[in-house]
């Protein structure tokens, strides 16, 4: 429904409708093969590098001689980790974010390969380029929403685990 109101320039209501109706056709699941992979590598890739991210931060905390944990270390680690796990969840992922959105958005049936094919033609063959572009923007997004997020997941288990 979002590609549809950005490409077609849609009210809400009018691409809710038009996705409503089309799921039912073969073009209404168009770029369901690189959603999957935009959204299943990537968030696997999340949860791993924040436990990865977290448990150096840890133990670099131990080896320099602060066994106890302040209420700074209680922010920051989850924090610094969050953001980790972000940057390296959409370094990971955002070709096939970038993939999804060219599918959905276009008029053509390309597939996952031939609409990579076309990104990196239109970067004049610069792989980097054409599969990466706008990820800045994605990470401004996504770094501080994943660091807030996982610090609350932190603080939210850590108060119901202190009830227990």
């Amino acid at each position: 429904m979002k590609v549809t109101q950005q490409v077609v320039g849609q009210s809400v209501t009018s691409a809710t409708t038009e996705v409503c109706r089309g799921m039912f056709s073969s073009s209404g699941w168009k770029g369901l093969g690189a959603t999957l992979l935009r959204d299943g590598i990537p968030h696997g890739v999340w949860f791993v590098s924040y436990e990865c991210a977290k448990t150096k931060l840890t133990d670099y905390r131990s080896r320099t001689g602060n066994t106890t944990t302040t209420t700074a270390d209680d922010i920051a680690t989850p924090m610094l980790a969050g953001a980790f796990a972000a940057t390296t969840a959409w370094v990971v992922g955002y070709p096939f974010d970038l993939i999804k959105t060219r599918i959905q958005a276009g008029g053509s049936s390309a597939g996952i390969y031939a609409t990579t094919k076309l990104l990196i033609d239109e970067s004049g063959g610069r792989v980097i380029h054409g599969l990466y572009k706008g990820l800045t923007l994605k990470l401004l997004r996504a770094v501080p929403a994943s660091a807030i997020g996982f610090l609350t997941y932190e603080t939210v288990a850590k108060a119901l685990t202190s009830r227990s």
